[in-house]
């Protein structure tokens, strides 16, 4: 076998554990798809512009974030129950290790996201289209991207229970400093200047455009700002392969971080 297989090996499995608990999969989708009900709704008729139109791709970014940040929680239980250092011993180089956690990461956000978008397209018929589908590539490695940010977590936390609050934390931070929920133009009337740059480039921020310009826009529009959303991706993605190699290297030469 080589180390391809075995690299997408892992990456089967760990991506089996999002997709094993079923019941708690309905849930959260249940729970996004409530938001994008009834918040884009109650809100549409509050606002001076179609509201559920806006915030419907919004929540689809966010299920996608929140679906590749798990992969950081499965790392996390995996580093304090022994799964990682069993890893360790398999015939896997070490780069296959950690870019099957992130290639786990990056199919996880994509299927979850996908879901939510067949639910949305429902409400949204716009969303049914070819440039959709364009977006498939450029979201896998959003969501890959940022997964890294789950791995740099990992670094700094090690294996306490620091873990769950840096995610939190980070979590609430990038969703709220993003827009998706509110448009640019909204958010500039309560952020300082140095704040919209980060607004505006935001990795999700990027998704919820892209998306949003699929809802809006002409076939003839271009969809969105392709290499802006590409290049925050990719630069998250780098950073996490450089934390989950230091974190793996680590735990393979002391046997803990």
């Amino acid at each position: 076998m080589s180390q391809t297989d075995k690299m997408l090996q892992i990456a089967r499995v760990d991506l089996s554990y999002f997709f094993r608990t079923k019941w708690l999969l309905a849930t959260l989708i249940g729970l996004n798809v409530t938001d994008m009900l009834v918040v884009g709704l109650v809100y549409n008729g509050m606002m001076a512009f179609n509201y559920f139109e806006f915030f419907a791709p919004g929540v689809i970014v966010t299920g996608l974030f929140f679906a590749s940040f798990d992969v950081g929680r499965r790392v996390h239980l995996g580093l304090t129950e022994g799964v990682s250092q069993y890893y360790l011993t398999l015939p896997v180089s070490l780069n296959g290790l950690v870019l099957a956690h992130l290639l786990s990461a990056g199919f996880g956000g994509v299927i979850y996201a996908g879901i939510l978008t067949v639910i949305a397209a429902a409400f949204l018929p716009s969303l049914v289209a070819l440039n959709t589908l364009v977006l498939i590539p450029y979201m896998f490695v959003l969501s890959m991207g940022l997964a890294g940010i789950a791995a740099v977590l990992n670094l700094f936390s090690k294996a306490g229970e620091r873990y769950w609050v840096f995610a939190d934390g980070i979590q609430t931070a990038l969703v709220s400093l993003s827009t998706i929920a509110y448009p640019l133009q909204v958010v500039s009337k309560f952020f300082p200047s140095y704040l919209l740059t980060f607004v505006e480039y935001n990795p999700l921020s990027q998704g919820a455009e892209a998306l949003r310009t699929v809802v809006y826009g002409t076939p003839s529009d271009p969809v969105f700002n392709f290499p802006a959303l590409f290049l925050t991706s990719f630069v998250l993605l780098v950073v996490g392969v450089i934390s989950y190699r230091h974190v793996f290297t680590r735990l393979r030469e002391s046997g803990r971080i």
